[in-house]
């Protein structure tokens, strides 16, 4: 686990580099958008429509497409990074900034992005796709499966975002990269991008979304890298002789295992749960802030060094950083150390305070790695299905039905989601059982029609 890889200084020398250079290279992109605008404008007026080698009327550079692309370059670079850059107690007069955090997460996504774009290449232009419409059809995937991916998270996580206000919220809705990004938020968020252009263009969406498959498990691969670097959607506890993986101080699943009490050798379960649910699992459920109930102990661990015995019944379990000063916060933050953490167990006999904390979480199953596999291998297997473009629909379909199936397996290994609707299915698994059923209905629904000859020209 890299939450984050390192820091680009906050200033070169004299100048802050997300600063007056942010805003020089701004006017510099500007620049050059507005004479492309006017040399590809000058140039289809000179020219105007030439025809292809078949005879096919060749529309010159879109010039939209253009403008909208580098605006969008540009309005990254000089708004946007500059304001999620690191900072120590951030709106005092004591704020310190780090400078701006590359993290492993957002490289991964990047380098996930990159790859299906690459892999979507060909596969979309085969469908007629001018070269030139390419990359914003790119921009609306990656914008509407970011925006779907982010939304998602919020909304299942709203009450657990930090701030206290909504601005405060808000705000912390916006750091995607720092990890909070649901994968069937970005597949629907995607879809609906996809949809949008394909509309505006009048291209065929089912075909374009065929296309695009591969591209989405690629991505999906080196997405779960990058949560592997987070830290988040972790595998549950494993006890038996197969692979497993542990996670430093302070990661999401040293947390989670701190406040089940298996971290401390605690073995318990609710006692307000009529159904029982234990927290050996390390689930978390609606009564996971009720009491619980000790039903065994770990030899040697230090609920045993503690004198706790079977049925003592604990309250809570919290833990929380010991406050440090800003130059402390700051030295940590430079130095990729997690702070100095503390923690409490409050039973019916007292409170017990936790200061020596294990270096590591128990080992858990690397469900991130099972993931990353799985998605190299959904890619592989959807590149190599022949003949896709003359059954519009089947790649798509049997996309979904496939990692539907997956997916609901993943989630049994996985404990960092609740249970819905009143069950021990996370929403991950609600959600894979809709696409299973879309997905068997669609592949069938292809498989019934007759084929179709494959596009050779473009669209209508």
């Amino acid at each position: 686990m890299r939450q984050t890889l390192f820091y680009l200084p906050h200033q070169v020398g004299p100048l802050p580099l997300f600063g007056w250079i942010s805003w020089g290279m701004l006017g510099l992109l500007v620049y050059i958008a507005v004479t492309w605008f006017l040399y590809t404008r000058l140039r289809g007026a000179s020219t105007g429509q030439s025809k292809g080698g078949n005879g096919a009327q060749v529309e010159p550079t879109h010039w939209g497409d253009q403008v909208f692309n580098w605006g969008l370059g540009a309005a990254i670079l000089g708004i946007v990074l500059p304001m999620v850059e690191a900072k120590v107690a951030a709106g005092t007069a004591d704020e310190i900034v780090i400078g701006l955090p590359v993290r492993g997460y957002g490289l991964m996504m990047m380098i996930g992005v990159l790859s299906a774009t690459v892999l979507s290449y060909r596969r979309v232009l085969q469908l007629g796709v001018p070269k030139e419409s390419f990359v914003g059809l790119v921009l609306f995937t990656v914008i509407g499966g970011l925006f779907g991916a982010r939304l998602f998270y919020v909304v299942q996580k709203w009450s657990e975002l930090d701030g206290e206000t909504l601005a405060q919220k808000l705000w912390i809705a916006l750091q995607f990269t720092e990890g909070g990004l649901v994968v069937y938020g970005a597949v629907l968020g995607g879809i609906v991008g996809i949809l949008s252009w394909a509309i505006m263009r009048r291209v065929q969406p089912i075909l374009l979304l065929d296309a695009i498959v591969p591209a989405f498990f690629i991505g999906l691969a080196f997405g779960r890298l990058g949560c592997l670097l987070n830290g988040c959607c972790f595998g549950g506890i494993c006890e038996t002789a197969t692979p497993s993986i542990e996670f430093p101080k302070g990661s999401p699943a040293y947390i989670d295992q701190f406040e089940t009490g298996r971290l401390l050798g605690l073995h318990t379960k609710s006692s307000g749960q009529s159904s029982g649910q234990s927290s050996d699992t390390g689930a978390e459920g609606e009564g996971a802030k009720e009491t619980l109930e000790v039903t065994s102990i770990d030899p040697g661990s230090w609920a045993q060094k503690q004198g706790m015995q079977v049925g003592d019944r604990v309250r809570a379990i919290e833990i929380g950083a010991v406050p440090v000063d800003v130059e402390t916060q700051a030295s940590l933050v430079r130095s990729h150390r997690a702070p100095p953490l503390e923690g409490v167990v409050r039973t019916d006999r007292g409170s017990f305070v936790v200061s020596e904390l294990p270096t590591k979480s128990l080992p858990v199953h690397p469900s991130q790695i099972y993931a990353s596999i799985t998605g190299f291998l959904l890619c592989f297997w959807s590149t190599s299905i022949k003949g896709w473009a003359s059954r519009p629909g089947l790649v798509f379909g049997s996309g979904w039905l496939v990692y539907g199936v997956l997916r609901f397996i993943e989630e049994i290994i996985r404990v960092d989601e609740a249970g819905q609707f009143g069950t021990s299915l996370s929403i991950a698994q609600w959600v894979s059982i809709v696409g299973i059923l879309f997905g068997a209905a669609l592949t069938l629904w292809v498989f019934v029609r007759p084929a179709k000859l494959e596009p050779t020209a473009p669209l209508p």
